[in-house]
C-alpha cells in the first residue's frame, strides 16, 4: 500500500492537470483583444512607436510646466538621429492623444504683427513670411459637457488654490483685453488691476512678477509702441497689451465669453437670456449661425462662428483645469 503522501501529490498532480486549461480562455481573450487593435501578440513595437510615445511624455512634461512644445525641441530631445520622421512619428502621437488621452496637439498661430513698425517689416518681406509657427499646446478634445471645473480641476502642484487663482487671474485679464477691441492701454490695464485690488500683489507674488510670467508662457503680449512726439515731450513710451497665441488657444472667445456669462448669472426669464447673448455676441464680435432644416433652435453660446476679429482665432480651453463652464 502507498504511503498517503504520494497519493496526496499525486491528487495534486490531477488537480494541476485540470487547472490548466482553465487560464486559456484568458490568454485567447488577450490574443483576440490584441487582434482587435490590429497588433499581433508576439509583434514587437517599432521604432516610430516608441517615438511617439516619448512624444507624448515630452509634450506632457512640457505642458504641465506650461513651456512652449517646438517643434526644434521636439527634433532635439525626442527624435534625435531621426528628425526626418517627425510628421510619422507626430501623426502615431496624435492618434494615441486622441484615442487614450482625449488630446491632441494643436499648433499656435503665428504671432501677429501689433506695431506700424512691424506690419511695415513683415509686408516688405512677404516672400519669408512663415506660414506656421512650429508651437505646439495640448488641446483637450472631451465634449463640451466633460470640461466643466468639477470634471477637470486645477492642478494640485504646487497648489491648488494658487492655480485656481493664476488661472481665473490670466482668464479676467484676458476677457478684458477682448472686450477692448483686442488691445488695452496700459493705464487702463492698471485701472482694472486696482478695481481687483491685485494693482500690487497677486495673492503671495508682485504683480508685475506674474504679468511678465503670462508673457513668457505666451498668455499675453505687451508691445512698446513708440511715439516720437510723447517721447520729445515727457519721455514717456506707449505701451499696449495684446492676447499671445497661448492665451488665443487656452481661453480665446469661447472662454471669455463663458466668464460674461458666468459674471451675469442665469437669467430669469428667455427674453433676458437672449438679450444676454446679443449683448455677448456684440462685446466679442460673435455671430449666431442660422438653424437649416427645421432643427431645434440653439442653446446659447452654441454653434456660433466667432469672427476674425482683433485676435482672429477661436479660442479653445485645454487640459488645465477651468474657472469658468461655458454652460
Amino acid at each position: 500500500m502507498p504511503p498517503p503522501s504520494r497519493r496526496r501529490r499525486e491528487g495534486d498532480d490531477d488537480e494541476d492537470e485540470a487547472a490548466r486549461p482553465r487560464r486559456r480562455p484568458a490568454l485567447d481573450s488577450d490574443e483576440e483583444r490584441d487582434m482587435e487593435h490590429g497588433m499581433p501578440m508576439d509583434s514587437e513595437p517599432t521604432v516610430d512607436d516608441q517615438l511617439a510615445k516619448k512624444l507624448i511624455r515630452y509634450a506632457m512634461a512640457c505642458d504641465y510646466a506650461r513651456v512652449a512644445i517646438r517643434r526644434d525641441g521636439i527634433k532635439d530631445k525626442v527624435l534625435g538621429e531621426h528628425g526626418r520622421a517627425f510628421q510619422r512619428v507626430l501623426k502615431k502621437a496624435q492618434e494615441q492623444l486622441r484615442t487614450i488621452w482625449g488630446m491632441e496637439l494643436r499648433e499656435l498661430p503665428v504671432r501677429e504683427k501689433h506695431s506700424l513698425e512691424d506690419k511695415r517689416k513683415a509686408i516688405k518681406s512677404q516672400s519669408q513670411m512663415k506660414s506656421s509657427s512650429g508651437v505646439y499646446v495640448l488641446s483637450t478634445t472631451l465634449p463640451d459637457k466633460y470640461r466643466s471645473a468639477s470634471i477637470i480641476g486645477p492642478s494640485r502642484a504646487p497648489n491648488q488654490d494658487n492655480e485656481a487663482a493664476y488661472v481665473a487671474f490670466y482668464t479676467m485679464i484676458i476677457t478684458l483685453i477682448l472686450l477692448n477691441g483686442g488691445e488695452l492701454s496700459d493705464p487702463k490695464l492698471r485701472r482694472y488691476l486696482h478695481r481687483l485690488n491685485a494693482e500690487t500683489y497677486l495673492l503671495a507674488d508682485p504683480t508685475e512678477e506674474v504679468l511678465k510670467r503670462m508673457q513668457a508662457q505666451g498668455y499675453l503680449i505687451r508691445q512698446v509702441q513708440r511715439d516720437a512726439a510723447s517721447q520729445l515731450q515727457d519721455g514717456t513710451e506707449n505701451v499696449v497689451w495684446y492676447v499671445g497665441s497661448r492665451g488665443q488657444e487656452e481661453v480665446g472667445i469661447d472662454g471669455a465669453s463663458g466668464l460674461a456669462r458666468e459674471v451675469w448669472g442665469e437669467q430669469d426669464d428667455e427674453a433676458e437670456a437672449e438679450e444676454l447673448e446679443k449683448r455677448i455676441g456684440a462685446s466679442f464680435g460673435v455671430v449666431r449661425v442660422p438653424v437649416q432644416n427645421g432643427a431645434a433652435a440653439p442653446e446659447a453660446g452654441e454653434n456660433e462662428t466667432p469672427v476674425a476679429g482683433p485676435s482672429g482665432t477661436n479660442g479653445r480651453r485645454r487640459t488645465r483645469g477651468q474657472v469658468v463652464d461655458d454652460e
